[in-house]
């Protein structure tokens, strides 16, 4: 979560960038790794809640802006990051 909130407020010219590859690996994992100690369902809210929190606070940072198809991003991130979460879980039994 940390490492989210960092690249989601550093400035372009730091090194903070945005994309829809970024969105994937950090919603992603961060839903995979919610998902082992949370209801998949409650993992899946909280992780786009996260972004969506993120993306509020890049519209106050004069530095970065939010759009509408980052939460898009992240909601596709956190949809295929629980995919693979019920696909690890059912090859595992």
């Amino acid at each position: 979560m940390l490492a989210i909130l960092v690249g989601s407020l550093l400035p372009p010219a730091l090194g903070g960038r945005g994309g829809p590859g970024w969105h994937g690996v950090g919603y992603g994992v961060l839903v995979l790794l919610m998902a082992t100690w949370q209801p998949p369902v409650v993992a899946a809210s909280l992780a786009w809640v996260y972004g969506a929190l993120m993306e509020g606070l890049q519209w106050l940072v004069r530095y970065r802006d939010a759009q509408v198809e980052d939460l898009v991003a992240n909601a596709a991130a956190v949809i295929v990051g629980l995919v693979v979460w019920a696909l690890a879980r059912r090859r595992r039994r």
